[in-house]
């Protein structure tokens, strides 16, 4: 489903500034760049399924404080028009007209926006990248650490993401057949994930930075054990670290957290089962092997990731033999 809102804000408009800024940026604070002037926003709104898309511009420039600890999400900056300033707790990013800006942690997040500035935007739940993104390490890939934070406009691909983006915007008619209306954006929603994870430029090879010697080990054990009830303790110990330097070298390195990592390798090897073991295996036999107790919160954790409900997967097994 689409919901397209549009605003136009300006300085005396404080409750409206932050209604839009609730929306958008979740619990945030935006400000003027000046004390004195008018403050002006025009700003045009999209969510489709948990993506938001939005589109902002200012005369005046603005500074904006916000975060999302509670959810692993990135967000992607288009920058139209102007400069933009990002902080976030592991990176300063610098941007002008024609850059792309890849935020990989947003958990509290700094933008200032010159006056004169325009952008196009999205933000995406990682856990609608996860399964897209280039597995080189594990049934759980490397994350985002190997995808640039800045490229430039000389990089082929990236402007098929925005002008996507911008479709998804800005072409969507509430008086469309309803079908239509749910269903095509929908699908191009879709597409936009996969060619985010093809098209988007790593910093190294496609083999990927070396992982810490302690986060090596840690997945190596997962790797054998992922059947067994884990405890973090127990992970940090085979690893050889502090608990607080795995869980750091995780989101560092994979983007992601020890549990997290550990949920996402059993869908994996259950959707393998699913495609590839034994027919007369029922479902719940397979997912509890891999440490699945409850079937609802299985059920559910496998449609995030997979886009399809267990018994889905098995239909398609079935229906292309």
């Amino acid at each position: 489903m689409s919901v397209l809102r549009k605003h136009k804000i300006w300085s005396e408009d404080r409750l409206e500034i932050e209604t839009f800024s609730e929306a958008v940026f979740r619990p945030s604070r935006m400000e003027s760049l000046k004390d004195t002037g008018p403050f002006d926003i025009t700003a045009s709104v999209a969510a489709i399924q948990e993506m938001t898309i939005w589109q902002i511009q200012s005369q005046s420039g603005y500074r904006t404080l916000y975060g999302c600890p509670q959810q692993h999400q990135v967000e992607i900056h288009f920058v139209q028009a102007g400069q933009f300033a990002f902080q976030t707790p592991g990176e300063e990013i610098e941007a002008q007209a024609g850059d792309a800006v890849l935020l990989k942690d947003t958990r509290k997040v700094q933008t200032t926006a010159s006056p004169e500035s325009a952008k196009l935007a999205m933000v995406v739940p990682f856990n609608q990248l996860a399964h897209n993104l280039n597995r080189s390490h594990g049934s759980a890939g490397r994350g985002l650490s190997e995808f640039r934070s800045l490229v430039g406009p000389e990089v082929t691909g990236i402007d098929i993401i925005q002008r996507i983006a911008n479709h998804l915007l800005h072409g969507i008619d509430p008086s469309d057949d309803p079908a239509d209306a749910e269903g095509a954006p929908a699908l191009v929603h879709d597409a936009l994930i996969m060619m985010f994870a093809s098209l988007w430029p790593r910093t190294t090879t496609k083999e990927g930075p070396a992982l810490p010697r302690h986060l090596e080990r840690a997945i190596d054990w997962l790797e054998r054990h992922a059947d067994e009830d884990i405890s973090i303790e127990q992970l940090a110990r085979h690893a050889g670290a502090s608990i607080r330097t795995l869980q750091n070298s995780f989101r560092h390195h994979l983007s992601t957290t020890p549990n997290a990592y550990v949920l996402q390798m059993r869908l994996s090897r259950v959707h393998d089962e699913l495609l590839n073991g034994p027919v007369d295996q029922t479902i719940e036999a397979i997912a509890s092997h891999w440490g699945f107790r409850h079937m609802g919160y299985f059920a559910s954790r496998y449609r995030e990731l997979y886009g399809a409900s267990p018994s889905d997967t098995r239909k398609a097994r079935s229906n292309s033999r």
